[in-house]
């Protein structure tokens, strides 16, 4: 006589079991894979777009990006000419009376296909860049600190190409 009861549960169980199953099937559904960054290799640009996204003052890392003519991410980046200039604050007048407040400091940093590179270049990820160097120092040439705003030009060198050379305002001090 308990037979009939255990089939009776176990056939309930079965019938719950299986309506579970159907829900689970509608819930997961594939996640479709990341599209493809399309890229250029820097010898291969015909133009070279540089934009600089972030500047650390203390220490000089720059971090910019670099896009041919159709926004197209630039890869392999590895020479370079890098100048930092260090301007006065103009509305303080000048202890140096034929300065004319157009005297600046400057510190360059270069990476040329022979010889030593000076600085760290690092692709961070597609056709994002990150310049460091050991410290941005303008103690040797500004004793006073008179130094207030900070420029940088950036020239990078494909095989085909080269950016324009710019001179853009990063850093108020």
């Amino acid at each position: 006589m308990k037979y009939p009861l255990l089939a009776l549960t176990l056939g309930t169980l079965a019938l719950v079991g299986c309506g579970s199953d159907d829900n689970h099937a509608e819930e997961s559904t594939p996640t479709p894979p990341p599209p493809v960054e399309k890229t250029v290799n820097i010898d291969e640009a015909t133009q070279i777009n540089l934009i600089v996204e972030q500047f650390e003052p203390d220490t000089g890392t720059v971090l910019f990006s670099l896009a041919d003519a159709s926004q197209t991410a630039i890869t392999a980046a590895k020479n370079y000419d890098i100048y930092f200039f260090g301007f006065p604050d103009k509305s303080k007048p000048s202890s140096h009376p034929k300065a004319w407040k157009r005297w600046h400091v400057t510190q360059n940093y270069r990476c040329q296909s022979k010889g030593e590179c000076s600085g760290k270049l690092t692709e961070i990820k597609n056709g994002q860049y990150q310049f460091e160097i050991a410290g941005l120092d303008w103690q040797q040439h500004d004793p006073n600190k008179l130094v207030s705003h900070i420029k940088v030009a950036i020239q990078i060198y494909g095989a085909k190409a080269q950016n324009q050379l710019d001179l853009i305002t990063v850093a108020p001090r």
